[in-house]
């Protein structure tokens, strides 16, 4: 009499994918289109070295208000050394902090994109551009 081998696996079938439409409604963690709710300079701050550092806070947000952690945002931050491209996540409260630092003088941050996980980003519905000044 054979046993069955109770350590054989089991053959599945592939699950099938239905096909959506591109014009349906995206719901689902958060509602497009996802917006920049708040753009604020935090105080510079002076360094040991005597340079000055310059801190922007981001928060985004979705069409019904809610905080969008985990997205990923691109932003240009200038100062009077230097222009760079920043990237990072939004933490669990949907912000996101990017610095730079260097002499005194004028900094610069424009926000070029928020990758929202496949939903709209609206550049026009909030602010992208924010200016300090250290020292």
């Amino acid at each position: 009499m054979a046993f069955p081998n109770p350590f054989a696996r089991r053959r599945t079938p592939a699950p099938k994918l239905e096909q959506q439409r591109d014009d349906m409604p995206k719901t689902g963690l958060f509602a497009e289109p996802v917006r920049v709710t708040e753009l604020d300079v935090l105080e510079p701050e002076v360094l040991d070295d005597g340079r000055h550092r310059v801190t922007f806070l981001i928060e985004v947000r979705d069409a019904e208000g809610r905080r969008c952690p985990d997205l990923s945002v691109e932003a240009r931050v200038s100062g009077p050394e230097r222009t760079r491209t920043v990237q990072g996540t939004t933490d669990l409260f949907g912000r996101i902090r990017f610095r730079m630092a260097g002499p005194a003088g004028s900094y610069t941050v424009e926000i070029t994109d928020v990758a929202a996980h496949g939903l709209a980003w609206d550049p026009e519905a909030g602010p992208i551009t924010a200016e300090a000044a250290a020292g």
